[in-house]
Formats: C-alpha cells, sequence, structure tokens
C-alpha cells in the first residue's frame, strides 16, 4: 500500500510540472514532505536518532547539495562577467567576420565558437544575449530561423556536457569526482559535437533532405548590426577566459569553485580598464540574482534527495526498483533508451525535475553504479537540454525566431535520442 501511495504522489506531482499547475520548486518538496509523511516517519526526531520530516526538509535538506550551489554561484558570476566584458561578442563577431556569407562555414564555426562559450555560460539570459546577436546574423544568409534557433540551443547542450557547474550535481549526489564524471563526458561530447556538426551539414548544406531536390538558399549581406554595441575591443587572451576553468579543473586538478575563481580573476586581468571593478561587481550581483532560482531548485532536489535515500523510505520502493533495473550492459541500452524521453517535461529522468532522486534510489538498491547511473542520465539529459519544450531558452529562441516551441521538439528529437542511444552504448561498455 505504502509503495502505491508513492508512486501516485511521483504520478501526481509529474502530472502537475507537466501541465505546469506546480513549478518545479514547489512540486519537490512537496513530493519530498509527502513521501516522507507516507512513510511513516514522525515530525521531530526519533529517540534513537533518525531525522524527523522537520530536520530532513528544512535542516539538513538544503545543505544537501550545498557545495553545488556554491560552484553554480561562482559559474553564474563568471558567466555574467564574460558577457559584461564583452568577450562573448567579441567572439561571436570575429567568427561572422570570418565565415562571411557562407551558410554552411557559419553555421558550422558558429556551432564550434557557441559550444565552446556555453562550457561557461549558461541560463536564460546568456541565451538570449548570444541569440540576439546570432540569430539574425544566421538567418541573414539564408539560414532558416527554425534552423538557426535549433543550431543555439544544440551548442547550449554540447557546451553544457562540459559546463562544470552542471558536474557539481553529480559529484554531491553520488559521489564521483571530476575525473570519474571528464571520463565519460569526452567521449559523450564528441558524440554529440559530431551530431551537431551533422545537422548543420544536413539542415543548411541539403535543407533537411539528404535524398531528393536541395533546397536552394539565398542570402543577403550579414547583418552585423546585431553585434556593434557593445563597441569594445577584446584582444585574443580575454577571449581565451572560457577555457580557464577547464584548464584548471581537468588539467590541473583544481577543485571546480577554484577554476572558476581564478578564470574570474583572469578575466579581469585580461580586460582591466578604469571601469573593471565596477564591473566585476556588476557581475556578482548579477551572477547571484541569475542563479536565485536554480539554487531554490537545488534546496527542493536536496530535500528529495534526502527523503528518497533514507532507509525508511528505501525499504518501500528499493526492492520494487531493484526488480526492473537492468543488470547486464545490453539491458542498460535497452532500459534507458526506451526511456529516453522521461527527461523531458522534468520528468523522472530529468536531473533538474525528479533525477537525481530516481537516481539516488536505483544507486541505493546496490544494482548500479553511480558511474552507470551518471551516465544514464547524462545521455538522457541532452534530451532535456534541446528538446524540451518547458525550457525557457527554448521557448525564448522560438518566439524569436517565430517559431514554435514544438517545431525545435520535432526538428531535433530524431538527432538527440540517437545520440543519447549510441552515448549509452559507450556506457554500457564503459560500465558494465
Amino acid at each position: 500500500m505504502t509503495t502505491a501511495l508513492i508512486v501516485i504522489i511521483f504520478v501526481a506531482m509529474c502530472v502537475l510540472m507537466y501541465t505546469k499547475k506546480l513549478s518545479a520548486m514547489f512540486a519537490l518538496p512537496l513530493m519530498a514532505f509527502f513521501i516522507a509523511l507516507v512513510c511513516g516517519i514522525p515530525f521531530t526526531d526519533a529517540a534513537e536518532g533518525d531525522p524527523g520530516i522537520l530536520t530532513l526538509l528544512f535542516v539538513n535538506g538544503p545543505l544537501r547539495l550545498g557545495s553545488s550551489m556554491i560552484m553554480m554561484i561562482f559559474g553564474a558570476i563568471l558567466a555574467q562577467y564574460v558577457k559584461t566584458t564583452g568577450i562573448a561578442q567579441a567572439l561571436v563577431r570575429k567568427v561572422s567576420e570570418l565565415a562571411g556569407d557562407r551558410p554552411l562555414i557559419l553555421g558550422i564555426a558558429f556551432m564550434v565558437v557557441l559550444s565552446l562559450l556555453f562550457t561557461t555560460l549558461g541560463g536564460l539570459g546568456s541565451i538570449i544575449m548570444v541569440g540576439s546577436i546570432v540569430l539574425p546574423i544566421m538567418t541573414s544568409v539564408g539560414i532558416s530561423g527554425l534552423t538557426a534557433g535549433c543550431i543555439l540551443i544544440l551548442s547550449s547542450s554540447v557546451g553544457g556536457i562540459f559546463n562544470l557547474t552542471n558536474w557539481g550535481l553529480y559529484t554531491d549526489a553520488m559521489g564521483l569526482t571530476n575525473e570519474q564524471i571528464m571520463g565519460y563526458a569526452i567521449p559523450l561530447g564528441v558524440i554529440f559535437a559530431i551530431i551537431a556538426l551533422a545537422f548543420v551539414v544536413i539542415e543548411v548544406k541539403f535543407g533537411g533532405k539528404l535524398f531528393g531536390k536541395k533546397k536552394k538558399l539565398s542570402w543577403a549581406a550579414p547583418d552585423t548590426s546585431a553585434i556593434e554595441e557593445p563597441a569594445r575591443k577584446v584582444n585574443i587572451f580575454a577571449m581565451l577566459t572560457p577555457l580557464i576553468p577547464l584548464v584548471m579543473v581537468l588539467g590541473l586538478k583544481t577543485d571546480i569553485v577554484t577554476g572558476f575563481v581564478v578564470a574570474i580573476i583572469y578575466c579581469m586581468l585580461t580586460t582591466i580598464n578604469k571601469n573593471s571593478l565596477k564591473e566585476l561587481t556588476k557581475s556578482v550581483t548579477q551572477g547571484i540574482s541569475d542563479s536565485a532560482g536554480a539554487i531554490f531548485l537545488l534546496i527542493g532536489i536536496g530535500m528529495l534527495l534526502l527523503v528518497v535515500m533514507d532507509a525508511r523510505v528505501t525499504a518501500h520502493i528499493g526492492p520494487q526498483l531493484a526488480a526492473i533495473l537492468p543488470s547486464s550492459g545490453i539491458l542498460f541500452v535497452v532500459f534507458f533508451s526506451v526511456l529516453a524521453p522521461l527527461a523531458l517535461y522534468r520528468g523522472p529522468l530529468n536531473v533538474w525535475g525528479l533525477g537525481l532522486g530516481i537516481g539516488a534510489v536505483m544507486m541505493a538498491t546496490g544494482k548500479m553504479s553511480g558511474l552507470a547511473l551518471m551516465a544514464a542520465l547524462m545521455a538522457t539529459g541532452q534530451l532535456q537540454g534541446v528538446c524540451d519544450p518547458t525550457n525557457t531558452g527554448n521557448v525564448w529562441t522560438a518566439a524569436y525566431t517565430g517559431s514554435d516551441v514544438n517545431d525545435i521538439l520535432r526538428k531535433m528529437l530524431p538527432y538527440i535520442w540517437g545520440g543519447a542511444v549510441v552515448g549509452l552504448i559507450v556506457a554500457a561498455f564503459m560500465y558494465f
């Protein structure tokens, strides 16, 4: 009976999130509360030392992903600083100048450079800032608005694979190291980089059709007016700023926050001027503001993690979940390939929804390793990052390009689902 009630709670909250009746920020804490309640956890701490609902939700829960929150804050500050100092705009401007009026070259160049930028940038503000620059340029040379929007979103997801802020979720929730995450992020990043390039070639050069009559593109001279402001010169050393965190963490083996701090200092030194302190101050305040919503979401995820990992909860759902989890590489690929769309609409495979909670329960069964679960969530998570109509970045991009948000889903789903399957096959060879 208790297991059935837990399933009902999960489904009810999924429906509320799917129908946008309740945001994930509130749905996850409520889910944690109701699951704890139906599993018989008392409100106050038990005499034998087991924490009660109040301790799980309001004392330990908000701190469960505390290090991830700090990583997110410093990552957001760096992202804002890269925008404020004009580095992102300068990189886009340079690409536009080099590619000229060649649609295919321009599309590929933007895919590569934007992917690099999004290893550091993140959030709706970055999508709007970069998109308002690159989308008019791409459409001016004959690339359709829908395709241009998909290039923007796809590059944000490819870069996001190497965005160290995202790694913090796996290090916190699953106890993995940066080196372990990197071991899978590199092959997955290569897979989706190839898919991204294939998308640009198929959609831009062949008009979405490899066979049959090719679509003829017509274009005018590139409109560079969108990238005139800010009219600020940025030197080549400053343009290397997005690479600094990766070099620090992956090359010099520092922790992620240190990588972000060094990158912020490097950015300041390479763009120094009389307003540098004002720009840094603005980046700090705006970066914290930008990350506020995500931090509150992490608090909710932390509450849910503590509840679903509690022995009094896993005793009810652990055995049933263990019975259906894959025990071999082949079953792992089939299981998560079929269920990959559950990463959409804040579903149970979405790390920014239920994913980490579900993953924690799966790991608690002892049937799957943290590495395998990380790989499954990271691979299927690309569907959420690129295709999910509830993403604010997708909504803005669709509106800006005059498309429907579901057109992006239909256009990208075959590419991304296929890439996720390949990523799962690689994970099966690595972890089984």
